[in-house]
């Protein structure tokens, strides 16, 4: 979540940074302890590693996050 709210500083990112906020959040309420446990966020995003020296990364939502997501606004509807 930390490098998601320094990607929400970046215009460029902002979208990704959002969207995957919403999945993680979602995740978040769907755990009985509230927890992000890796092996259901990472097969819902894509990483961008700026490479070493720098420990920035990009996150972004990949097809079948995006598909969560689709599916979970049109539940809200």
């Amino acid at each position: 979540m930390t490098r998601l709210k320094q990607q929400l500083k970046r215009p460029e990112f902002k979208k990704d940074a959002e969207e995957c906020i919403k999945i993680y959040n979602w995740i978040k309420t769907t755990d009985k302890d509230g927890r992000v446990w890796s092996s259901r966020w990472e097969p819902l995003i894509n990483i961008k590693f700026k490479g070493f020296p720098s420990d920035e990364r990009n996150y972004s939502l990949n097809i079948t996050g995006k598909t969560l997501l689709k599916e979970k606004a049109e539940n809200l509807k």
